[in-house]
């Protein structure tokens, strides 16, 4: 092969890879949906089961913001919810694998019910985790991550579930 030739052949072939990456860097943005369900562990209290609803809009590759809605716990008459505002930072590991950090804040509300009486709580606390997501698809990811809430006391929540991306 000529001189000449292996040159055009890098070039296109270097054309190509910057217009997949592209189009890769493309498909990342835009509005997404999911959901999860983990174990939280309240401090002070027996484990439960909670879950969590989310909508957030990935800004690109590597930046979200991510409003959710979550139900911390509810058992033996404490119930403790959350509505949430947090960024998210991702690092690629590949083409459909990354991991990602959390930061944000929490407007959470407690409330019990003892000798007939109905207690109450509430504040705005920050909020951060860290996880994996895998995407299955390129409009369906699959996460597992640990978060943790400051309500008065420590909420840690490890959970797993899937985003859908529009």
């Amino acid at each position: 092969m000529t001189n000449k030739k292996w040159i055009a052949a890098m070039l296109g072939a270097a054309a190509m890879a910057m217009s997949a990456g592209a189009m890769a860097q493309q498909t990342m943005q835009g509005f997404y949906i999911g959901g999860d369900i983990g174990q939280v562990d309240l401090e002070g209290a027996d484990k439960d089961t909670g879950f969590r609803f989310v909508g957030g809009y990935n800004i690109n590759r590597t930046f979200a913001a991510e409003l959710g809605y979550s139900m911390l716990y509810d058992k033996d008459d404490v119930e403790v919810t959350a509505w949430e505002l947090v960024g998210i930072a991702k690092m690629p590991l590949g083409t459909n694998f990354s991991v990602f950090g959390k930061l944000g804040f929490a407007m959470w509300e407690a409330e019990a019910e003892a000798f007939g009486l109905t207690f109450k709580d509430d504040g705005t606390d920050l909020t951060f985790g860290a996880g994996v997501q895998y995407d299955v698809s390129r409009n369906l990811g699959v996460r597992a991550q640990w978060q943790r809430y400051d309500v008065d006391s420590d909420a840690d929540v490890l959970s797993i579930g899937l985003v859908y991306q529009f």
